[in-house]
């Protein structure tokens, strides 16, 4: 098995070309897991050009090790098997990065529209205490000029600077 890496517009490509055997499933496996720990955003694993010296299932296995760390990652990858998958890999994999990316922004929008309609509320929160606190101080110092010893202390503690 030859392992051939190459980089394009920020994306990573990994070929891999002859014979896989059960020793190279190993290395295939820690190599990536190696490289997935750098945190690629964009990684392209083209497998069209392999032949497979193992039974499938052991493969597939391996593979789906590799997936599922590269989605437990947040990482975007794409695994191509075939000749067909190989050729679209590279567009496939930029529009599901900018399919999350229109995802995170969606979920931005939301969350501001959220904080935007809280922040109504409690400003109109805020002006109706407002409204009662004044209406309650005026009360206070109308009750004041009734009451006589504590008339300046009233004032002094609800009166305005």
């Amino acid at each position: 098995m030859r392992m051939l890496f190459a980089m394009d517009d920020q994306v990573h490509h990994f070929k891999v070309n002859g014979e896989i055997g059960p020793g190279d499933l190993s290395v295939l496996r820690k190599s990536l897991f190696r490289f997935l720990d750098g945190l690629p955003s964009f990684t392209i694993l083209d497998l069209s050009e392999a032949s497979l010296q193992i039974p499938d299932f052991e493969f597939q296995k391996i593979l789906v090790e590799i997936q599922t760390l590269a989605k437990a990652k947040a990482l975007n990858l794409i695994i191509a098997q075939t000749d067909i998958e190989s050729k679209v890999a590279k567009q496939s994999l930029l529009e599901m990065a900018l399919q999350k990316q229109v995802e995170i922004l969606k979920g931005k929008l939301a969350l501001r529209e959220e904080m935007r309609t809280q922040l109504e509320l409690l400003i109109d929160e805020n002006n109706k205490l407002k409204g009662t606190i004044s209406d309650r101080i005026e009360k206070l110092k109308g009750e004041s000029t009734r009451k006589g010893p504590f008339a300046p202390l009233v004032e002094k503690l609800w009166g305005e600077p």
